[in-house]
This record gives structure tokens, C-alpha cells and sequence, in this order.
């Protein structure tokens, strides 16, 4: 979330206008940037879509496997 807080300064995106949009107080916004709690699992859509990633870019997901080895496993256990 910390990366997406930098990305929304750059862009001129303030902590009240999140707050609205994701309809919680200016007060959460703030301690999800500086990282004293993290925002509700489902809250994480309406971010996304605010900052214009997907839900897995807004929480630095990296997959383990390539795709095509999950499908290799897919297939290997099906």
C-alpha cells in the first residue's frame, strides 16, 4: 500500500478524496500510509480501481510459479 500512497502524492491525490471515495475516515487513510493497519480485505476492489491497478499490483503480488508452470501443475493433479 505504501507505493500506491507515493503514487497518489505524485498525482496529486489527496487522503480525504481516497477517504470518500473508499467511504472511511481521512484517519484510516492515514494509517494505512504510514503502515499502523492495513485496510479491510474488502475495501482492497475499490482501491484498485481508484488507483487503476489491478488488486494484485495495490498489494506488490508476485507470483512463485510462471504461468506455465501452474498450468503444468493443473494439469499434472487434475
Amino acid at each position: 500500500m505504501q507505493n500506491q500512497d507515493k503514487e497518489g502524492r505524485k498525482k496529486g491525490i489527496t487522503q480525504e478524496a481516497l477517504a470518500e471515495f473508499v467511504e472511511v475516515t481521512k484517519t484510516s487513510v492515514s494509517k494505512w500510509e504510514t503502515g499502523t493497519t492495513l485496510p479491510d480485505i474488502q475495501i482492497l476492489p475499490l482501491l484498485a480501481s481508484y488507483f487503476e491497478v489491478s488488486v494484485d499490483e495495490l498489494i506488490g503480488y508476485v507470483p512463485m510459479l510462471s504461468k506455465e508452470q501452474i498450468s503444468f501443475q493443473y494439469h499434472r493433479l487434475a
